[in-house]
C-alpha cells in the first residue's frame, strides 16, 4: 500500500524545508481543510501541488463528529476546571493571533496586528466547520470559546473563527487529525516540534489528562515509514534545503519516477520489518537506535556503495577507451575529449577535433547509460539523484557530468 501522509496540526505548513523534505520521501500529502476555508499558499506549495499532485486538500466532515464528541464529554466532565484554567474571559469578539500549542509549550503570538488577549495570552482559531454546532454551543456556554475574526495567523481577514485558548485548540486539532487519520489510514506528520507527540488515539480521558494533567503524556514515536524516510534522506540532502529551488524538486520527482517508486517502496519495507521485530518494545531510546541502524544498514551503505559505481563508470570507461584509441595520458586524453564535446555543441568541429568530439560523445552517451542502469537497479538510487540534483555544482562536477558520470 503506498503511504499518503497527513499533514496536522494547521492547513498552512510552517516549515517550507519541511514540506520540499517531504516531496522527496512521501508520495503525497493530505491535509485537512474544512468547506469554505480559504487557502492561501506560497508559489512553492503551489508548485508542489500543481507539479506533481503531492499537496491533496482532504474534507474532514466524516471525522468531525466523532472528534467533537470527545471534547463535549470533556468539556461536559471538567467543565469548571476547564474555565479556570483555560477561560477565555466574557463572551465577546476579538481577534485571533496565536498558534494552537499544548499546554506545556508556550503559544507563538503575532502582535504585529492590534488584537485582543483573553487570559493573559493570545487566541488560537478553529474553523466553525472543523466541529459541530453542539461542541461550539458547549465551548462557548462554559467559557472556553468566543466568536472571533482570523485577523492576524491565516493573513486572511473578515473570517469568523472560534477562539480558544491555544491548549484547548491543539488538543482539538490532534483529536481530529487522529480520528481522520483512523478512517483513512493516512500517516500523520507535522514540522511542528512541539506536535510530535499528537499521535495515537485522543479520547475524553486523553484530552482531560493533557489538558488537567499539564503534560501530553508519553511521547510517542513518529510513525516508522516516516522516520525511516526522514533519516535517510538526511543523509543526502543539501543543508539548507529551504533555498533549493522546488523545481529542482517535482523535476527530480517526475524525471525519476520509477527510481522514486522503488525507494519509497524500500522505505515502507525497512519500516514494516522494525515495526515487526522490534515496534513492540517499550524503550523509545533503543527504538530510535534501532531505527537508525536499520538507516545506516539499508540505506547509507547502500548509496555509499551505488556511488562509487556511478563514480567510477564514466571516468573508467572514457580514460580508458580514449587512452587506447588516441595513444596519450588518459588525463589528457580525458579533457581535451570534453572541450571536443563543447566544441561540437558550439558548431565548431572539424576535422581531427571532430572524430575525437564523436568518438567521446559515443563514451559519453554508454557511460551515462551504465549509470542510469546502476542506479535504477538500487532502491536507494533516487537517493544519489536528491543528492546530486540538489546540491551546488562544482567545476569537477561540471566535468564529470559532461562526461556521464552523473545525473
Amino acid at each position: 500500500m503506498v503511504a499518503i501522509g497527513l499533514y496536522y496540526p494547521y492547513v498552512h505548513f510552517r516549515d517550507l524545508a519541511w514540506i520540499k523534505a517531504a516531496a522527496l520521501y512521501m508520495p503525497q500529502l493530505a491535509r485537512v481543510v474544512p468547506p469554505g476555508f480559504r487557502v492561501s499558499d506560497p508559489i512553492e506549495v503551489q508548485a508542489l501541488r500543481d507539479g506533481l499532485g503531492f499537496v491533496e486538500n482532504f474534507d474532514p466532515a466524516d471525522a468531525v463528529e466523532a472528534a467533537s464528541a470527545h471534547l463535549l464529554a470533556t468539556v461536559n466532565a471538567h467543565g469548571d476546571e476547564l474555565a479556570g484554567a483555560f477561560g477565555v474571559g466574557p463572551r465577546r469578539t476579538g481577534g485571533v493571533n496565536a498558534e494552537p500549542s499544548p499546554p506545556e509549550f508556550p503559544a507563538h503570538i503575532d502582535n504585529s496586528r492590534n488584537t485582543r488577549r483573553f487570559g493573559g495570552q493570545g487566541l488560537a482559531g478553529l474553523y466553525p466547520g472543523e466541529m459541530t454546532a453542539t461542541l461550539r454551543q458547549a465551548l462557548s456556554e462554559s467559557g472556553l470559546a468566543v466568536p472571533a475574526i482570523r485577523n492576524s495567523v491565516s493573513g486572511g481577514s473578515g473570517s469568523e473563527w472560534i477562539g480558544l485558548d491555544p491548549a484547548v485548540a491543539w488538543v482539538y486539532k490532534c483529536a481530529l487529525t487522529a480520528e481522520v487519520a483512523r478512517r483513512t489510514a493516512f500517516i500523520p506528520l507535522t514540522d511542528q516540534v512541539a506536535a510530535h507527540t499528537a499521535a495515537g488515539d485522543w479520547d475524553a480521558d486523553r484530552m482531560a489528562a493533557v489538558l488537567l494533567g499539564g503534560s501530553v503524556g508519553s511521547t510517542e514515536m513518529l510513525d516508522l515509514t516516516s522516520r525511516v524516510g526522514v533519516l535517510s534522506l538526511q543523509y543526502v540532502l543539501p543543508a539548507r534545503l529551504a533555498t533549493v529551488p522546488v523545481d529542482k524538486i517535482v523535476e527530480l520527482r517526475t524525471k525519476y519516477q520509477s527510481e522514486f517508486i522503488a525507494y519509497t517502496d524500500a522505505v515502507r519495507q525497512a519500516a514494516q520489518k522494525l515495526q515487526e521485530n522490534v515496534g513492540d518494545i517499550p524503550s523509545r531510546q533503543a527504538l530510535e537506535l534501532h531505527l537508525r541502524q536499520a538507516v545506516h544498514h539499508d540505506f547509507e551503505t547502500k548509496v555509499d556503495d551505488l556511488r562509487k559505481v556511478m563514480n567510477g563508470i564514466g571516468l573508467q570507461t572514457i580514460t580508458t577507451a580514449i587512452s587506447a584509441r588516441f595513444e596519450m595520458p588518459s588525463s589528457v586524453a580525458l579533457f581535451s575529449a570534453v572541450g571536443a564535446v563543447a566544441s561540437s555543441m558550439m558548431g565548431t568541429m572539424t576535422g581531427a577535433a571532430g572524430t575525437a568530439a564523436v568518438a567521446a560523445f559515443g563514451l559519453v552517451t554508454g557511460a551515462r547509460r551504465q549509470s542510469d542502469q546502476a542506479a535504477a537497479a538500487n532502491p536507494t538510487g533516487f537517493l544519489l539523484r536528491v543528492e546530486r540534483g540538489l546540491k551546488p555544482t562544482t567545476l569537477w562536477r561540471r566535468i564529470r557530468h559532461s562526461c556521464g558520470a552523473s545525473l
